[in-house]
């Protein structure tokens, strides 16, 4: 259950018509960091442990990982009884194969004691699976002790983020489908992740429409505001600066 001022920041957006079912922006203080974080992570109570440190924490339904940062990072966090559990049940690396796939630079948070958790599994198979992520799936991985310690790794990550310039990146991954290929391109927009990406697309229908649109048209895309609108507008027609 989040605090009374998370959950009295929703109320105060979803009156101005930017909450969205389970899509809910909470905004605590102007110009502060943001997160994207799947809505199952609101049970471990990590989102609100980054509302209180200045965190402005976009909730919504994220098909790979649990934390999107600073449109470049994509975190998924595994408490240790779920890391093994996922190793014997064979998901752990259909997990990694999305999150190397995804377009986004991947981590893996490993929460808790592998080697004490309830379920039974050999300590060199753990082992041999930590480095078959590592190496194999090239996925990094980072440890924490418990939700706390999780929530301050995940803040200074947002803060590297955020003072850190643009980065291009290039992917081994390129994606086949056409839609993947633009929504990659509208990446590239101030202010646009995954999901601000997609309402784009889904608004505008194509990139060139997305392009001509003037600042009022921008705005009607959930998540699109003023600001965003402008830098967007201001990307597109301004001359380079050699």
């Amino acid at each position: 259950m989040f605090s009374s001022n998370f959950l009295s920041c929703s109320l105060f957006l979803k009156q101005n018509s930017y909450t969205r079912h389970v899509n809910i922006f909470i905004r605590m203080n102007k110009g502060s960091l943001q997160i994207t974080t799947d809505f199952r992570e609101q049970q471990s109570g990590i989102p609100e442990l980054l509302v209180q440190k200045g965190i402005d924490v976009n909730i919504s339904n994220i098909k790979t990982g649990d934390y999107l940062i600073g449109n470049e990072l994509i975190v998924e966090r595994k408490s240790a009884g779920d890391f093994v559990l996922s190793l014997l049940t064979g998901r752990l690396f259909k997990q990694c194969s999305r999150l190397a796939k995804s377009g986004w630079r991947p981590l893996l948070m490993i929460e808790g004691n592998l080697f004490a958790t309830r379920h039974q599994m050999d300590h060199q198979a753990l082992k041999g699976a930590l480095l078959s992520v590592a190496a194999s799936w090239q996925i990094p991985l980072i440890y924490s002790e418990n939700t706390t310690d999780s929530a301050n790794q995940l803040y200074m990550l947002c803060r590297q983020a955020g003072n850190r310039t643009a980065l291009i990146r290039q992917n081994t991954y390129k994606p086949k489908r056409l839609y993947k290929h633009q929504m990659r391109f509208l990446q590239g927009l101030p202010n646009t992740g995954v999901l601000t990406a997609f309402r784009l697309l889904k608004h505008f229908g194509n990139i060139q429409a997305v392009m001509n649109a003037d600042l009022g048209e921008l705005q009607e895309v959930e998540g699109v505001g003023k600001k965003t609108a402008e830098k967007i507008k201001a990307f597109v027609s301004v001359n380079a600066d050699f």
